[in-house]
């Protein structure tokens, strides 16, 4: 006959098979099995109490690792967040223009602008919070830093077979414009920012095609010029120019224009 002291000592017995399994498989994680559960452990704590507030000690209680576990993999919270970061990056990547294998062009490059702005996910939330760091955090200021230079090989990678130059990829102001918006879209979320932002998208696609036609414009404008200097069979070219120039009534590039042409007679 079973006592209850048998049936206590069978649960320990069974309680105890449980734990040691669990410890097996706890070691059997891999690396990024392992970087992955802090980084999960660091993102849960930074949305919720916000980067600054953040210590290690928070992501270890957090990841349920050991003090010894967490830092063998990351040294600093800057270290976890940069890898958090990237993995946001990579995640952009995956679910947007990239996993296609199609040529892409002009208007998959702004959709894909538009994607970081509109898009709400935890990534973007993190990003929001890096991004208002950067101006009193150094460190932060170097993530940010490595993150557009990742960012931008994307971009080559995307459009390399596509019909956009990489001055328009590499364009400083484009990616602040971008990140901008991206604040602004977070910011007056307590006004009903997000709301008012999605209402008038097209109008945003529309200012970033706009500026994106700019750039490419300034670009083909600074060929022709460099053709008119260099070469004494220009006048197609000089004509061209003169046509935009007055079309844009810039009367000081016009002048600039006759200087050149005659300096060249």
């Amino acid at each position: 006959m079973t006592t209850e002291l048998d049936n206590a000592n069978i649960l320990l017995s069974r309680n105890s098979s449980i734990r040691k399994e669990e410890n097996l498989s706890s070691k059997r994680l891999s690396k990024d099995e392992r970087e992955k559960q802090i980084q999960n452990a660091a993102k849960k704590v930074i949305l919720e109490k916000g980067f600054f507030n953040t210590t290690m000690d928070d992501v270890i209680v957090c990841s349920g690792m050991s003090v010894g576990g967490v830092y063998h993999y990351y040294k600093s919270i800057y270290e976890i967040f940069y890898d958090i970061m990237s993995q946001g990056l990579d995640y952009g990547e995956e679910r947007n223009f990239l996993k296609t294998g199609e040529k892409h062009n002009l208007e998959t490059f702004v959709d894909f602008m538009l994607d970081k702005i509109f898009d709400d996910n935890e990534y973007k939330e993190l990003f929001t919070i890096l991004l208002d760091g950067i101006a009193r955090d150094q460190e932060l200021l170097k993530i940010y830093k490595r993150l557009n230079t990742k960012y931008i090989d994307i971009l080559h990678r995307a459009f390399r077979d596509g019909d956009i130059s990489n001055d328009v990829l590499e364009d400083q102001f484009l990616i602040f414009f971008t990140h901008s918006l991206l604040i602004g879209y977070a910011s007056f979320e307590p006004l009903g920012g997000k709301e008012t932002f999605k209402k008038n998208k097209d109008i945003v696609k529309i200012y970033a095609n706009f500026l994106i036609d700019i750039k490419e414009y300034r670009k083909a404008e600074d060929i022709l010029m460099k053709y008119i200097v260099n070469n004494e069979d220009n006048l197609d070219e000089y004509a061209l120019l003169k046509k935009l120039y007055t079309k844009e009534n810039n009367k000081q590039k016009l002048e600039n224009l006759k200087k050149i042409l005659r300096n060249k007679i």
